[in-house]
C-alpha cells in the first residue's frame, strides 16, 4: 500500500484534502514576504543570533531581516554623506586654491556682501566692456547702462551693480 507524503502542498499552502494548510490561516498575499533566503552560518553565530533574537522578543528571520535593512540603510547614508563630504572638500580646495592665486570668490555671498559695503558711491555709466553684476551675477552687455562701485579704499576687481540690483540697494 503506497501512501502520499503530508510534505507536498497545493498552490495556496495547503496539504491535499486539508482546508487549514499548518494550522493557522495565511496570510494575505501583501503581507507575505516575496522570498526565502537561507544561509548556512557557524554555530556560534547561531547561537548569537538566537540569543540577540530572544532579548528583543522577535524571531530570529525578524531580527536577520532588520539587521540587513539596517545594514543597507547605513551603507546608502554614509555613501551619500561622503559624497556630500568630497563636494564640500572639493569646493573649499578651490577656494583656498584660487585664494592662494590671489583670485577672489565672486559668487559667496559673504564676499560680495563685503565688496558692496565697501562702496562708496555709484557712478552711472554706460559700458564699453562686458561685466557681470557682482550681486546677482547676470551678464552686462556692451552699451548697457551699468553702475560702478567707487571707493576710497583699494579694490582688487571692479564692483558691478545692474539696474535691478541697484534699486534694491
Amino acid at each position: 500500500m503506497s501512501r502520499k507524503s503530508s510534505s507536498h502542498t497545493d498552490a495556496e499552502g495547503a496539504a491535499p484534502g486539508s482546508s487549514k494548510g499548518r494550522g493557522r490561516k495565511p496570510k494575505p498575499d501583501e503581507q507575505r514576504k516575496a522570498r526565502v533566503i537561507q544561509t548556512r552560518v557557524p554555530e556560534d553565530l547561531e547561537s548569537t543570533l538566537k540569543q540577540a533574537a530572544e532579548s528583543r522578543r522577535m524571531t530570529v528571520s525578524h531580527l536577520i531581516r532588520n539587521v540587513l535593512e539596517d545594514t543597507f540603510t547605513l551603507v546608502d547614508n554614509i555613501v551619500a554623506d561622503s559624497s556630500a563630504l568630497v563636494e564640500q572638500v572639493s569646493r573649499d580646495a578651490k577656494k583656498v586654491a584660487s585664494s592662494v592665486r590671489g583670485e577672489a570668490d565672486y559668487h559667496s555671498k559673504v564676499d560680495t556682501a563685503a565688496r558692496i559695503d565697501d562702496v562708496d558711491s555709484w557712478q552711472d555709466v554706460i559700458l564699453n566692456k562686458t561685466a557681470k553684476c557682482t550681486q546677482c551675477g547676470v551678464q552686462l552687455s556692451r552699451g548697457k547702462r551699468a553702475y560702478r562701485g567707487i571707493s576710497t579704499e583699494e579694490i582688487s576687481q571692479p564692483v558691478w551693480l545692474c539696474e535691478s540690483c541697484i534699486e534694491d540697494l
